[in-house]
């Protein structure tokens, strides 16, 4: 069995397994672990890891790409190995003490990472490479990390470096913390009567019970309460439920996002930086600040007369019910979403959501990665950390290439969002490509569990994500695996294949109701044409979400009253109005994650519709144009700056005009 940790060390001079077939691991996850023997296990790897990164501190000339950059890269490799495990594990493991243990784990390889990227002499020595005889990636990558060294404040004084460790240090800390008070935070209400789950699905009025009281109990996970938004007739219990969702994490992260805030504008006015949304969007496709705000106006501007539509749509479905409203409240905009898809479009979701089972969805993605790339997903062997786990490993050619776990039910304690977690960095010849995706899907012990078709589509986003990992993942450098481009193009190639679930090619191998009847074309036909309501509105949301991403990051923390701020953009961005005493940005985990970048959704979104435009075009079931997109735009990983990843898709630049026409569509 392989240790939890497992290492991939290699001396500064052994560079043999680069030649070699990557090696299968069959166990990263080691069963029955106990928080004391994490414990043990990490100090071990931390302290090999700080002995590598002393030798390679010390060594002698010559430098090359051989001797420095080689041995440099898999230190990082090694750091990545040791705590990405550790990190999905803070997040997925059902031991409390664990968890803890994994956190204080990750605060120490935080600290070592630090420490190597202010380190001088690993500076001095990766800049007196001579590379001009390099090949292009080595050429790309070493100027990248020197950029990084840079960035980091490696040229500071001893005295100023030493106060950003503290500061990363801090931030790592309370990052932590943020999270894990939305993860820890769910809230419920108690419903009196059945009549209150009135509107809502058999399947979900099964699961929701009287218990001996007489009360019903709904939460705010993910499965209770989205599926209670959207059809629960009983305005009052929406609004209430709504309002224990947006206060999750409060009061304790209040505080916490302050600090956060904080410490980084420290930071970047350390480094130099005015802000730390100067500082954090210097890498991203964007480049500046301004660029973002620039955007954000163009896209409000853009979507301002279908916004107001959108809403007056959803006012006049609202006043067919209480006559005297005069506004939409946004615990009220799904349930009139649904009576409008109902009225006016002839889609009733709690009538679709029959065709998707969720192991039906999962064998119909399966297959259409498989059909698409031309690979084979099967069962892998291997212990996971909840019974309700499964693992998998991706084929071609007889060759495994990647493998992945999918941890899709929610649970006590467990990330409450959806997401994929790297696990390792794919490198050619040394290891494979390993990933985990954590959802919260209805399902657990149940394959015939019913899920809504937005679920569906967010279930293909993360495989989106998954896929980017693996076949990104056969690089030779670390920093260039998987899904290592610019921030703000991550979510592109998800958010492009999001629109499988709209092609009924694809719908018909799997959504399939208990009677076997599989979804009719005229049902799919009427989700199309109902599948633009509110997108006006969306997208302005969103934007409020973006604007005040990039606000709180960009202000003195000393001016910066979040909540009021938060106030202030939801009147200025959002079509839906501030509801009194609640508190989002308390459990808004991208604040610390994207930071002052949220913008990045619909950035990337601009750029799929581009791509995904030649799909369209040529075929979405086109193999042909499926192989020139995964060579141009998901095997190169980070090898290339993403606009010219997309360019080499296209062969041109990516521009605006698909997301404009898709804008447009249905209105």
């Amino acid at each position: 069995m392989v240790n939890l940790l497992a290492a991939c060390q290699l001396s500064a001079n052994d560079t043999t397994s680069r030649s070699a077939q990557s090696k299968v691991v069959t166990s990263l996850y080691q069963p029955e672990l106990t928080a004391e023997q994490l414990r043990h296990q990490c100090q071990q790897n931390i302290a090999a890891d700080e002995r590598t990164f002393t030798e390679l501190e010390q060594l002698a000339p010559p430098y090359s790409i051989a001797t420095v950059l080689e041995p440099v890269d898999q230190l990082f490799l090694s750091i990545d190995n040791n705590s990405s495990m550790v990190y999905l594990l803070s997040n997925v493991h059902a031991d409390l003490a664990l968890q803890a243990a994994a956190d204080n784990c990750l605060q120490d390889f935080s600290k070592l990472l630090t420490n190597i990227a202010l380190s001088k002499e690993i500076y001095l020595r990766l800049s007196q490479i001579n590379y001009s005889s390099a090949d292009k990636d080595s050429q790309r990558y070493l100027k990248k990390l020197i950029h990084n060294f840079k960035r980091s404040g490696v040229d500071m004084s001893e005295a100023e470096r030493n106060y950003i460790r503290k500061l990363n240090d801090n931030i790592t800390q309370l990052g932590q913390q943020f999270s894990k008070n939305i993860r820890d935070d769910v809230r419920y209400i108690q419903l009196q009567s059945a009549d209150q789950l009135s509107g809502l699905p058999e399947d979900y009025i099964e699961q929701h019970q009287p218990d001996g009281g007489g009360n019903i109990t709904v939460s705010t996970d993910y499965p209770d309460i989205f599926p209670f938004l959207r059809y629960a007739d009983d305005d009052a219990a929406r609004l209430s439920i709504y309002k224990l969702f947006l206060n999750r994490g409060y009061p304790t992260n209040d505080q916490v996002l302050k600090k956060i805030v904080s410490q980084r504008h420290q930071l970047a006015i350390t480094l130099g930086y005015p802000d730390y949304a100067s500082y954090v969007t210097e890498n991203l496709m964007v480049k500046n600040s301004q660029v973002i705000s620039d955007f954000i106006q163009r896209i409000s501007v853009m979507v301002a007369s279908r916004s107001d539509a959108d809403y007056q749509q959803l006012l006049n479905s609202l006043q067919t019910i209480d006559p005297s409203a005069t506004s939409v409240g946004a615990w009220q905009k799904s349930y009139l979403q649904e009576t409008v898809r109902r009225e006016k479009y002839q889609v009733d979701t709690r009538v679709v959501r029959q065709y998707f089972q969720y192991g039906n969805v999962k064998q119909g993605i399966f297959s259409l990665i498989e059909d698409l790339f031309t690979v084979n997903i099967k069962p892998w062997d291997t212990p996971v950390w909840d019974p309700s786990v499964e693992a998998f490993q991706i084929w071609e050619n007889d060759k495994i290439i990647g493998q992945f776990y999918l941890d899709m039910h929610p649970r006590k304690g467990k990330y409450k969002h959806a997401a994929q977690f790297g696990i390792r960095s794919g490198i050619a010849g040394q290891q494979l490509p390993t990933a985990a995706l954590v959802c919260n899907f209805p399902g657990r012990g149940d394959p015939t569990a019913l899920m809504e078709h937005s679920q569906v589509e967010t279930f293909l986003h993360e495989f989106g994500h998954l896929i980017h990992t693996i076949f990104g993942g056969q690089q030779r450098w670390s920093g260039f695996s998987g899904i290592a481009t610019e921030r703000d193009f991550v979510e592109a190639p998800s958010q492009m294949l999001e629109e499988w679930i709209w092609d009924y090619d694809t719908l018909k191998t799997f959504a399939i109701n208990k009677q076997g009847e599989t979804i009719p074309q005229s049902l799919l036909d009427n989700m199309l044409q109902a599948r633009d309501l509110a997108k006006g509105s969306h997208i302005r949301h969103q934007m409020f979400y973006a604007s005040l991403s990039l606000s709180i990051y960009q202000t003195d923390p000393a001016e910066l009253d979040i909540k009021q701020r938060m106030i202030e953009l939801q009147g200025q961005y959002s079509p839906y109005a501030y509801i009194e005493d609640t508190h989002f940005y308390s459990n808004f985990g991208h604040l610390f994650g994207y930071s002052a970048s949220y913008y990045t959704y619909m950035w990337s979104k601009v750029i799929a519709a581009d791509i995904l435009q030649e799909f369209k075009q040529q075929g979405m079931r086109n193999t042909k144009l499926a192989h020139h997109y995964r060579t141009t735009i998901l095997a190169p990983g980070g090898s290339k700056n993403a606009a010219q990843l997309v360019e080499d898709f296209l062969g041109r630049p990516s521009n605006f005009d698909a997301f404009i026409q898709r804008l447009n569509e249905g209105y």
